[in-house]
């Protein structure tokens, strides 16, 4: 949780140690390098917050069911769930050159899989006459996917949640 509260590279093994109770060459022991801590929070991360995201992209219901679905979840209080706000994913890979090679790859691999679902998700809208088909289904991933992380930015800088789902009801309006 750290990473995702301070961010990616503002938090120190030593720090980490204090919070767990754990020592330094024990969390070497376990993870072998900073790098596989960093890939270990991924793989929690990927459980807590993008698992729930690809759920609401692949059920089977209406594109504006799954979109208020998605602003919904962006927008849900972080704090009643014990989460930091923000996005560490989001986090990561802004500052993707300062983190190691497993990291790094996880990071674009997460992407892959973010925009591959987006993709899948507006396909299903096209073909049942939801989604605008003159907009590129790869365009509109990287849409809704760069939507997603200014929600993300918008959450950690304290902007309202309601504020943020306007801004994001304004934003799919233009999408069917």
């Amino acid at each position: 949780m750290q990473y995702w509260a301070k961010g990616p590279t503002d938090v120190a093994i030593g720090e980490i140690c204090t919070l767990t109770g754990a020592s330094k060459p024990g969390i070497y022991r376990e993870f072998g390098s900073d790098d596989g801590l960093k890939l270990a929070t991924l793989e929690v991360y990927s459980t807590l917050a993008l698992q729930p995201l690809f759920e609401i992209l692949q059920q089977d219901q209406e594109f504006e069911d799954a979109q208020a679905a998605l602003i919904a979840f962006t927008t849900q209080d972080r704090a009643a769930l014990g989460l930091p706000s923000g996005c560490l994913h989001v986090a990561m890979r802004a500052q993707s050159n300062k983190l190691g090679t497993m990291t790094r790859e996880k990071v674009d691999q997460m992407r892959q899989d973010v925009l591959g679902n987006y993709a899948a998700w507006i396909e299903r809208a096209k073909s049942r006459g939801e989604f605008r088909t003159d907009i590129p289904t790869d365009v509109a991933a990287l849409f809704y996917d760069a939507l997603n992380g200014a929600a993300m930015r918008m959450q950690k800088e304290g902007v309202p949640n309601g504020v943020i789902a306007n801004v994001l009801r304004l934003a799919f309006r233009g999408m069917q």
